[in-house]
């Protein structure tokens, strides 16, 4: 009977055993089986930075952008579905996973207001679109060109290129500050704009001659666009000037920091304007050459600015 027992009880423990390997062999399998899936191999497509075309400079002046980065998604004809590939800093290459034939399209996007946390769609430049084919592994780059809306409406442009300044009403009480017309260091064309300060005349306050009156009903955006170069910080706003002459509060919403080089920055007025009190504005800046421990940080500063435009719909 021990025997016997005994013998049962191996029996046993080898099907047990025989159980578990047969269990262990299939988890091998599947997993082989797993590792050998192919894998989707995606397509690359490298997206140049933007270019400007010039359609009608009379109307829309200079074509200088700043165009830091393209919203992308392509659209499928044949399932009609839009496929979002996202944001990307230009120039990029990004993995496809889709291929086939499709349309491209992009949207120019701006650091608005100079902050890189406030990326916005520029609403005034065209949408990019054009065909596209992926195949798996291949290689594909795209150099986009953009243009300035057909419906993009041109308040005024300061190109410094003729008499007579925008910014032309003093309101520092000073003269000698004002904005002036130079060819040295010029961003483009002949002139641009120049102010030079110093310790005995060490701030600029300047307003534009012309009150402006934008209609919501009707208008979307609007935005300022300017290139400058400064040596002193800069304060760009918003007064309110009611038809009797009578002015609001000054709003100087915008600051833009020294820069030794030439530089493109975009201003979304649009909440400031459609919040104003009144429905005629002028706008404004300042510019000062700091002072630490009591005294002027510089003997001598200049600022300069060129291609002043405001946009709206």
């Amino acid at each position: 009977m021990l025997n016997q027992f005994s013998l049962m009880k191996k029996l046993t423990g080898m099907r047990f055993l025989v159980k578990n390997l047969l269990a262990l062999l299939l988890v091998a399998l599947l997993a082989t089986a797993c590792d050998r899936e192919v894998e989707p191999t995606p397509a690359y497509l490298t997206i140049e930075p933007f270019e400007m075309l010039s359609t009608s400079p009379g109307v829309h002046g200079s074509i200088s952008h700043k165009i830091t980065h393209a919203d992308m998604f392509m659209f499928d004809s044949i399932t009609n579905r839009s496929i979002q590939l996202g944001t990307f800093e230009l120039p990029a290459t990004i993995p496809v996973l889709n291929t086939g034939n499709f349309s491209l399209n992009l949207d120019a996007i701006i650091r608005a207001n100079g902050n890189s946390f406030y990326l916005q769609t520029y609403p005034f430049y065209k949408r990019v679109s054009m065909p596209i084919t992926l195949a798996p592994n291949s290689d594909e780059t795209v150099k986009p060109v953009t243009a300035y809306r057909d419906d993009a409406v041109f308040e005024f442009i300061e190109d410094f290129e003729s008499n007579g300044v925008l910014f032309s009403v003093d309101r520092d009480n000073d003269d000698l500050t004002s904005i002036s017309h130079t060819t040295q260091n010029a961003f483009e064309g002949e002139f641009s704009g120049l102010v030079t300060l110093d310790s005995a005349h060490p701030i600029i306050v300047a307003q534009t001659a012309e009150l402006y009156s934008l209609d919501f009903k009707v208008v979307g955006k609007v935005y300022l666009e300017l290139n400058y170069k400064t040596d002193v910080p800069l304060e760009f706003g918003l007064v309110a000037v009611e038809d009797s002459g009578i002015e609001g509060n000054i709003n100087f919403e915008f600051v833009v920091l020294a820069k030794p080089e030439w530089n493109k920055i975009y201003f979304d007025l649009t909440e400031l304007v459609s919040t104003l009190p009144t429905s005629r504005f002028a706008l404004i800046f300042r510019g000062g050459i700091p002072i630490q421990d009591g005294k002027y940080t510089l003997k001598k500063a200049e600022i300069m600015m060129d291609n002043i435009k405001m946009v709206h719909f």
